[in-house]
């Protein structure tokens, strides 16, 4: 899953789900306001500005600080500002977790990393998915041929998982149809392998 925490993107949703393969993308909440801080480099200060670091240094202290376009302007009580590049500082999240979450262009993308049983099915479906394709390029069938698809399993999870995704595999597939049923003796045979079980598939030409 990933959240976002931008309101103008829905209807770029569906290709961003399809680009980076998320199952789904939601609107980013957070328990606390997430703050944007820019924190200064001493040393490149120093380097630029010489003897009126301090003062700079001194205004930043006071929050007189805006960003504009890419840059940042520190200014006094006076408006007098000095302009400071992105190498001058750096740019930190208050309230932001870590590992997990990045920020480009004042957008919050955060992932959801937990694997559900549910993530973890559809996985197994887009693997049984590649398999199936795979025994059509070994069996040399044509690229639009449609196919008639048989299994055999000894797992009861392996069965529903199948029938569960039977219309997605069909579609992968080019598949007319996905029968729990021994293959006949001219089908390509081959054995999908599984932490939850093995399934026989055969396939050949509808």
């Amino acid at each position: 899953n990933l959240i976002l925490t931008r309101y103008d993107i829905e209807e770029y949703l569906k290709i961003i789900k399809e680009e980076i393969n998320v199952k789904d993308v939601d609107i980013y909440q957070s328990d606390k306001p997430i703050v944007k801080v820019f924190k200064p480099l001493w040393s490149q200060l120093s380097a630029k500005f010489w003897k009126d670091t301090w003062q700079i240094i001194a205004n930043w202290k006071q929050w007189n600080v805006r960003e504009i376009d890419g840059w940042i302007e520190v200014f006094d009580n006076n408006w007098n500002t000095r302009k400071l590049g992105e190498s001058d500082y750096e740019v930190v999240y208050e309230w932001l977790d870590g590992n997990d979450t990045t920020v480009e262009w004042n957008t919050i993308v955060k992932l959801d990393l937990e694997i559900t049983d549910e993530l973890k099915r559809e996985w197994t479906a887009r693997e049984m998915s590649r398999f199936l394709n795979q025994m059509r390029k070994d069996a040399n069938f044509a690229v639009d041929a449609r196919i008639n698809v048989h299994f055999q399993s000894e797992s009861e999870d392996m069965k529903n998982l199948i029938l569960e995704f039977s219309e997605f595999l069909q579609d992968e597939a080019l598949a007319l149809s996905i029968i729990d049923s021994s293959c006949d003796g001219d089908a390509q045979v081959s054995v999908f392998e599984s932490e939850n079980g093995n399934v026989t598939f055969g396939v050949k030409v509808a």
